[in-house]
């Protein structure tokens, strides 16, 4: 692109006006030093308004600039080769990187989970996870932790807006208090079948 060819120029002119020096023994240009003297000049009121000249042209515009077209292309076909998925999981395993990313992407994530929520097989997906005793089980663990229970309240509060997950989850739950209402009564009643059979064999006995 042109715009990497102008900012090697750039260097190419600091590089070359601080090694034309008179009196001094040429020597190899040092990358530090190189690239502090570029961002000083950037910073100058003279770069600035060089920069500003810059984007006032239509044609270095448009060669500096990507479609959204060529970023979807570029985007598309890097995170579908092989070997920079693999750098890019590298990449993610650093806290600061991951954090950053999640960032950036948050409102994206917000959009996605609220679009899966109206999906049926993901809505069955979900279901059938927390069916499963092992998933439970690592749930449990996770949840101990007082970040996931905050992001957790956060999914769930965003999930119950969906009318139809709503309604299933009241469902389950509704379901659930049912079950543990009827082990209760039973347990109420094999109770009392027992204080009546005691009272039936002290009423035996009297007579």
């Amino acid at each position: 692109m042109r715009y990497q060819g102008w900012i090697a120029g750039v260097l190419l002119l600091v590089v070359t006006t601080a090694c034309s020096s008179p009196g001094q023994e040429s020597k190899p240009p040092d990358y530090q030093e190189t690239k502090q003297m570029v961002v000083d000049v950037l910073h100058t009121q003279d770069g600035k308004k060089a920069l500003q000249e810059l984007m006032k042209d239509s044609s270095f515009r448009k060669d500096i600039i990507i479609s959204d077209k060529e970023m979807e292309q570029t985007f598309n076909k890097t995170m579908t080769d092989p070997k920079m998925g693999k750098q890019l999981e590298k990449l993610m395993e650093k806290p600061k990187v991951a954090s950053n990313f999640a960032k950036a992407t948050q409102k994206e994530q917000k959009k996605l989970n609220k679009q899966l929520m109206k999906d049926p097989e993901y809505q069955k997906l979900m279901m059938d996870m927390l069916k499963d005793p092992q998933f439970s089980q690592q749930m449990m663990q996770l949840m101990k932790g007082q970040e996931y229970r905050k992001q957790t309240m956060k999914v769930m509060e965003d999930a119950l807006e969906n009318p139809q997950f709503k309604e299933k989850f009241t469902k389950l739950m509704q379901e659930a208090m049912k079950k543990q209402g009827g082990q209760q009564g039973g347990g109420g009643q094999g109770g009392g079948q027992g204080g009546g059979g005691q009272s039936g064999g002290g009423q035996g006995g009297g007579g």
